[in-house]
């Protein structure tokens, strides 16, 4: 559905926005069909900055980019996570949060 959209090559980046006006669904609906489409196995890469928008990777080394991208998010969640756990310390005394919620 959106891979057959979008074109290769980051410098060919279509924004979110305007895939959500082609294919007349909200952003969330979006960012879903994007994440499934991942998952089977389609290069769609992320650009923010200079070009922002998605699109296919044109290279390995463009997938690549993305991928260290997407290492730094997780890196970022996990401080996040680990922030709201030491949290859930605080406010119970100390008890309870286990790395579990």
């Amino acid at each position: 559905m959106v891979y057959e959209l979008l074109e290769t090559g980051a410098e060919n980046a279509i924004t979110g926005k305007y895939l959500c006006e082609l294919l007349e669904i909200p952003a969330r609906e979006l960012t879903a069909a994007i994440e499934r489409e991942r998952r089977d196995g389609h290069p769609i890469c992320a650009n923010s900055g200079k070009n922002p928008g998605y699109f296919l990777a044109a290279t390995a080394d463009e997938m690549k980019r993305y991928c260290n991208s997407l290492l730094h998010r997780a890196g970022e969640i996990h401080k996040t996570r680990r922030a709201c756990m030491q949290a859930i310390e605080r406010l119970s005394g100390g008890t309870g949060a286990n790395g579990e919620i």
